[in-house]
């Protein structure tokens, strides 16, 4: 059965929508496209970052809160999840990779949150300032909603665990979450959950934390 060529073009311009909204389409993508993105029902106000460049920075909690950022990955092959965890001196109390099973990115971050929570609870990190490049994730939270049934186990989950603890959570573009999304690699080639040893980082991740903890600039190119 033929679709009609309409019918192709509505889902394509939702499916896109959809993207633009989850966070894993940013306005970056429509950078001098504005049209288009007005075909796919996607507004961009000059406050957008597709506009203009600007800096993005990773800034330190204030005690007694540490900072947990997470991120999801799933590629065409392989899939995991990561995270950090550093204390109000912007040094690293744990960190986390792990290869995943799925091919869903919203599945993806939201595991990746639940392991960094459960890694909170096991070094008694009872302040807790969540950082995610995930706005989906982030709103839904805040909202109190899952906005997908597919979603509603998760994010029960990642309630049920923050309700044991005092926590906030905000959104933070993906060039000032690079510690978390470095990791990204290294989480889908391991063969299963690792904790890293914060005594024996990778060189080129000591070096981003460094960055982190001198709260130097991140270019977002508009």
């Amino acid at each position: 059965m033929k679709m009609d060529a309409n019918i192709i073009i509505d889902n394509v311009k939702r499916k896109v929508l959809q993207l633009f909204n989850f966070n894993i389409l940013s306005s970056k993508t429509f950078y001098r496209c504005k049209h288009l993105a007005e075909f796919f029902g996607i507004t961009l106000d000059q406050g957008s970052p597709a506009m203009a460049d600007s800096f993005v920075y990773w800034i330190k909690p204030k005690q007694p809160y540490v900072k947990l950022n997470t991120d999801g990955f799933v590629g065409l092959l392989t899939a995991g999840a990561r995270g950090i965890i550093r204390d109000f001196g912007g040094e690293v109390v744990a960190a986390f990779a792990t290869p995943l099973q799925i091919n869903d990115v919203i599945s993806a971050e939201l595991n990746a949150l639940i392991l960094g929570l459960e890694l909170c609870i096991k070094y008694s990190c009872n302040y807790v300032w969540i950082e995610l490049d995930a706005m989906f994730i982030v709103q839904s939270i805040k909202d109190e909603t899952t906005g997908n049934a597919n979603y509603f186990y998760l994010f029960r989950k990642v309630k049920n665990i923050m309700n044991e603890m005092n926590v906030f959570i905000s959104h933070i573009y993906r060039e000032g979450n690079v510690c978390a999304d470095w990791l990204a690699n290294r989480g889908s080639t391991l063969y299963g959950y690792e904790e890293l040893n914060i005594l024996n980082l990778d060189q080129v991740l000591k070096g981003m934390i460094l960055m982190d903890k001198a709260c130097m600039p991140y270019l977002r190119a508009g």
